[in-house]
């Protein structure tokens, strides 16, 4: 309760020193505010934009876009603004700004940064539904009618909203009337995982209107979300787990974590086992069962960034031997913020429209041969059966062939959007550089020197040397609790 009151406090000072102060972009006045991230606070320009929620009836109901002005630091008042789309689908970019900000620093000292919280997400109106990521990922995929009850229950919530016309095209679209209204000429474009897809649909859309893109950890257009998330899974834990087995101290201390994890995964599959943790923010006492699917889904989190990452075969052996308090405890840490960000309205209206209808057997088939199996599509397609859907125009599982300036940051190691989808883009395009970064996992914008070639990249529109992160040590793997060897 006090962290509440202290926080609300220091917005209500801040907002009143700054309430007064207003600045006229285009035809859009913004007001200076505290934005509010993900834990964390930073001085803005705000502002609203009405948009039509159904772009084709201009003169129907409307969406509120939040919108976020973080001015330059030097005097650049004639700069193209560089827009931050966030990823998900269903995080907004007011919100996890934070998280990439110290990625997107060098830019902000030349360039204005603009986000725009996509509709049906964050302060955009944002679609929330009574149940998270975690939730989804460890109930009974088999389970049709709880999933079809909460996609109901979301919808009950949501009641008079045109859900059918939260895709990615129309978020595309709003974004075109910002840049009117704003009265810019021409936008850089920064996305982070879905957000790449969303910053490539506005590219081929309006060409004519990006000036360049920066796509971190991307999805290629002809992927379909959903179809090899399990696949992506088995290759980075195998590999942070071979990292082990490689390092003679870490094998030596641990064992073969790879058949230590199977015999785990074994144990799980007869029955799930109570667990007693304390939950490492609150220090309350929790029990909860852990079944296969729930680890699963606890590793599938873990693996994203590297900090924990690492950690993977040090708990294998730690839960074979102890259980999973550990896991468990850590797994809070990782996950609260992203189930508290993401809109799961937004995501089904995206999934349902542009991912179910387009699923092949072949993948479901190459999924359910994983570690995570075919649980999210099946799930998903569950939830799907009774959720407004809009058919995606012709072109929008193509790959793009542009002559856009566009750089292409990847993870080496990276669960979900490993390095060769962004190869996928690159080959497509005749004016783009992909940079793989050694031993890092998802959304790597503020990893090493990255932040310095993407400020160079948007200010000049000319591709940097990559020495700098090419030599680059990546975090070891931990040999023990203590960490790794020295």
């Amino acid at each position: 309760m006090m962290k509440k009151l202290t926080l609300a406090l220091l917005l209500s000072i801040s907002v009143e020193g700054f309430a007064a102060e207003t600045k006229r972009i285009g035809s859009l006045e913004f007001v200076k505010c505290m934005a509010e991230g993900e834990r964390s606070v930073y001085p803005a320009l705000c502002a609203t934009l009405a948009v039509p929620e159904n772009h084709d009836q201009p003169e129907g109901s409307t969406v509120d876009l939040a919108l976020t002005w973080i001015p330059p630091r030097s005097d650049s008042a004639d700069s193209i603004p560089l827009v931050f789309l966030a990823g998900g689908p269903g995080q907004g970019a007011r919100a996890s700004f934070p998280s990439i900000r110290s990625g997107l620093s060098r830019v902000g000292e030349f360039a204005p940064i603009l986000l725009v919280d996509q509709r049906g997400t964050g302060e955009s109106q944002a679609l929330d539904c009574p149940f998270s990521e975690e939730d989804v990922a460890v109930l009974d995929a088999n389970d049709r009618e709880l999933a079809q009850r909460l996609a109901r229950d979301c919808m009950e919530r949501h009641a008079g909203r045109a859900l059918a016309h939260y895709t990615t095209d129309d978020a595309a679209m709003d974004l075109e009337l910002v840049r009117q209204v704003l009265g810019l000429n021409a936008l850089n474009v920064a996305g982070v995982s879905y957000g790449t897809r969303l910053a490539q649909r506005y590219a081929a859309l309006y060409p004519d209107q990006t000036r360049s893109l920066v796509l971190d950890s991307p999805v290629p257009s002809n992927l379909v979300l959903l179809s090899e998330h399990g696949r992506n899974l088995d290759f980075a834990i195998s590999a942070r787990l071979s990292a082990c087995s490689e390092n003679p101290e870490c094998y030596a201390n641990l064992g073969d974590t790879r058949l230590l994890l199977d015999e785990l995964l074994n144990q799980l599959s007869h029955s799930p086992i109570e667990t007693r943790y304390r939950h490492p923010r609150t220090g309350e006492y929790l029990t909860t069962s852990v079944g296969q699917n729930h680890l699963i889904s606890v590793f599938r989190m873990l693996s994203y960034q590297p900090s924990t990452a690492v950690m993977l075969p040090t708990l294998v052996a730690n839960a074979k031997r102890d259980g999973f308090a550990d896991i468990l405890a850590l797994n809070h840490i990782v996950v609260e913020s992203m189930q508290e960000s993401i809109s799961h309205g937004l995501q089904l209206s995206v999934i349902c429209s542009e991912s179910i209808p387009f699923l092949a057997q072949a993948d479901v088939e190459a999924e359910a041969d994983t570690l995570l199996g075919a649980q999210l599509i099946e799930f998903s397609r569950s939830q799907c059966e009774g959720w407004p859907q809009k058919a995606v125009l012709e072109d929008f599982h193509s790959l793009a062939a542009h002559d856009i300036p566009t750089l292409v940051v990847t993870g080496e190691l990276d669960p979900v959007t490993p390095p060769r989808y962004g190869d996928v883009i690159a080959a497509g395009l005749t004016n783009a550089q992909h940079i793989t970064v050694k031993g890092e996992g998802h959304s790597v914008l503020n990893v090493g020197c990255l932040p310095r070639l993407v400020a160079d990249f948007v200010e000049t529109l000319k591709f940097q040397e990559t020495e700098c992160i090419d030599n680059r040590e990546s975090l070891p793997v931990f040999t023990g609790v203590y960490g790794w060897e020295p």
